[in-house]
């Protein structure tokens, strides 16, 4: 029974996204934003994981601020659900016309540099198109992603992610191919915004201890690869800006622990400054702080 439900989930969601590619984008868009807008009603759960969270960091502000922050995160994920659907509607020159990018030349010259590319982004304004626009720029390129248990779900999902190029690495098996990877000249895209239960380092982060991934520190220092931060910011026109860090620079102390911990914590800090800016864009119905610092 639960095949035959896992497989009509696929049924239904491509059907949308026929349906979707055959109709605007502004009427997609409209239709994203007033779906994030229900689910952020009747989907109790991760509404109160929003609020919550909002409660936590923005204590300055008032209870209609926290609410209306949470209302537009969970739509600008219907309107990144939408979008990723429409994603086979559109060639390569259509994509760059979707976008326009702030420190293209950081990108360029760091895969022209042979260098491996350690790519840190988070759930973000729309994060999936990031990897379809990098597809402009090489044909070396991966993405770490947590399989859906749904595994008709999970193959549609990959295979739209995968649809203008690059590979996806499971993240349950990343570790020896992300490091391989990137020794061998790839950008490795990773996200890095997600609780990292008790095998993260506790890092401050927007001012409460957080359970933060220490792979990005272990992989570029393993691999001297080039790090940078890359973030896409949606525009109220339906565009989007695309914005690229300058390398990331670190200097070693000699003392690998300290070392893993600063390097989490200098690109951690990179988010923290995009979600204080642009708070509505940022996931804020993940359960960020569920991992506890017991000290």
């Amino acid at each position: 029974m639960r095949k035959l439900g896992n497989l009509l989930i696929y049924i239904l969601v491509v059907a949308i996204g026929y349906v979707l590619r055959h109709i605007s984008l502004k009427k997609s868009l409209k239709l994203g934003g007033i779906v994030g807008k229900i689910a952020f009603l009747v989907v109790k759960k991760r509404r109160e994981i929003a609020l919550s969270n909002l409660r936590m960091i923005f204590k300055d502000k008032s209870e209609d601020e926290i609410k209306e922050i949470a209302k537009e995160s969970f739509a600008n994920l219907g309107k990144t659900l939408i979008e990723f659907l429409r994603l086979p509607k559109y060639d390569k020159n259509q994509l760059m016309d979707m976008v326009k990018i702030d420190g293209k030349e950081n990108l360029i010259q760091a895969i022209s540099s042979g260098k491996g590319v350690l790519i840190i982004t988070a759930h973000f304004g729309n994060w999936e198109l990031i990897f379809h626009i990098l597809t402009l720029f090489t044909d070396r390129l991966s993405a770490v992603a947590q399989r859906f248990k749904n595994q008709w779900f999970d193959k549609l999902v990959n295979n739209y992610r995968i649809i203008h190029g690059g590979e996806i690495i499971e993240k349950s098996d990343s570790i020896k191919q992300v490091i391989s990877n990137l020794r061998n000249g790839y950008c490795v895209v990773i996200l890095g915004d997600q609780d990292a239960g008790n095998s993260g380092i506790f890092i401050d982060f927007m001012g409460v201890p957080a359970s933060v991934a220490k792979g990005p520190a272990i992989f570029a220092m393993k691999t001297s690869a080039i790090v940078l931060n890359i973030f896409d910011i949606r525009q109220s026109d339906g565009s989007h800006i695309i914005k690229i860090s300058n390398p990331m620079k670190f200097e070693s102390s000699g003392n690998l622990q300290e070392d893993i911990k600063q390097y989490t914590s200098e690109i951690t800090k990179s988010l923290e400054y995009m979600i204080y800016k642009y708070p509505s864009q940022w996931l804020w119905l993940h359960n960020r702080w569920k991992t506890r610092c017991n000290k």
